[in-house]
């Protein structure tokens, strides 16, 4: 199973050095052209083959419990294939982790190569086993005539700046180039806060315009509390979306209910719609829901402009995903067979956890005896 959990980790890098190969090696990319022609690879891509053991282990456990629903519980083979069922749940469950880790270790090198602090400012070592990206995006600062020496009567100047949220750190950068960012201001996680002023009554927020006289819409606001300087920035932000907004506000903070936007609706577990993937989805952002085609999610959240977010069945994975790469499921005994299913996999994993904790226990119980048992005779010779 190592081996097999080591291949879907490298899923990434397969991916990246395939893409180099093609684009650099003419050569590479005629021979690998012939060969995917030929009959038997079905056209198929080399692409497809190297994305297939991760894309199949997946569907493992769901075959399993299909076989198990239908074994008698007294009966042998209902045993072997409920831990069988434990195992590859615990499997995949690796797999994903595993590729997961190597996905944002990859992301963490690129962005420390992209983010370029200033001379003046303490430049922070990004690369940690701990630390990985939880949300970027473009954004655009409102400044004031104070803040962007204004002149000839304007009273707002507007720029565009990149948001970093990491784990335990927010960095705010400006694009240079195509590929880098010039770091402006960096503060610990623990030490921003964010307020959405559309929840708030006019002059219930200290700001140096009135919120309602500015033509930018999705506005929040980032405070600082402690930056790289030690003082306290507040930032006027807007987004391009409603959902970009949405998604950063629970991002930063513990998402609630806006009572003030009618068409949010946001779900309990017990109460919540159920959709279909009936395209496959590739998460751009990392706080987004990859989804194969008829993965099934419970949608715990729906934005206005088309975002979801939601759990992901099959292995409680949980994401934004677009609202047009599914359908949702309407029949209530489809729905109450999925969430069944949901609890089956989850209890089995739970369980083979716990097996496997009590085992390890065991076992170091054991060795300590032997241990024990080893320097008495020692000691009696």
């Amino acid at each position: 199973m190592n081996v097999y959990i080591k291949y879907c980790s490298q899923q990434i890098y397969l991916d990246r050095t395939l893409k180099h190969l093609r684009e650099t090696n003419a050569s590479f990319a005629s021979v690998l052209s012939k060969l995917e022609g030929h009959p038997e690879c079905q056209s198929l891509s080399l692409h497809s083959f190297l994305m297939l053991p991760m894309q199949r282990v997946t569907r493992l456990p769901l075959l399993f419990d299909a076989v198990l629903r239908r074994l008698s519980a007294n009966s042998d083979e209902y045993t072997s294939c409920k831990n069988a069922l434990m195992m590859v749940n615990k499997l995949v469950q690796d797999c994903n982790e595993e590729a997961r880790k190597m996905e944002r270790m990859k992301e963490m090198i690129e962005l420390s190569r992209q983010l370029e602090f200033r001379s003046e400012m303490r430049a922070v070592p990004l690369i940690s086993s701990s630390r990985w990206l939880v949300r970027s995006g473009e954004m655009t600062q409102l400044l004031t005539r104070d803040e962007a020496k204004l002149t000839f009567g304007r009273r707002i100047a507007k720029q565009v700046v990149n948001v970093f949220l990491f784990t335990d750190l927010l960095v705010v950068a400006k694009k240079k180039g195509d590929e880098g960012y010039h770091v402006i201001d960096y503060c610990a996680r623990n030490m921003i806060d964010v307020v959405n002023p559309e929840e708030y009554a006019e002059g219930t927020i200290n700001l140096p315009w009135k919120i309602h006289d500015i033509s930018s819409k999705n506005m929040l606001i980032l405070t600082l509390l402690q930056n790289h300087e030690k003082k306290t920035n507040e930032m006027v932000l807007s987004c391009s979306l409603e959902s970009d907004k949405q998604r950063w506000l629970a991002a930063i903070t513990t998402p609630q209910i806006n009572q003030n936007n009618s068409e949010e609706r946001v779900y309990e577990s017990w109460d919540c719609p159920q959709v279909q993937a009936i395209h496959a989805y590739v998460a751009q952002q990392p706080d987004e829901l990859s989804l194969e085609v008829a993965d099934v999610v419970n949608v715990l959240r729906k934005l206005p402009d088309g975002w979801y977010q939601g759990e992901r069945i099959r292995d409680g994975e949980c994401g934004w995903f677009p609202e047009n790469y599914c359908k949702e499921i309407l029949s209530s005994h489809v729905r109450a067979r999925n969430l069944r299913q949901r609890y089956r996999l989850l209890a089995l994993t739970s369980e083979y956890i716990d097996v496997q904790r009590k085992a390890a226990r065991v076992g170091g119980a054991n060795s300590s005896k032997i241990k024990l048992t080893s320097s008495e005779k020692l000691e009696v010779h």
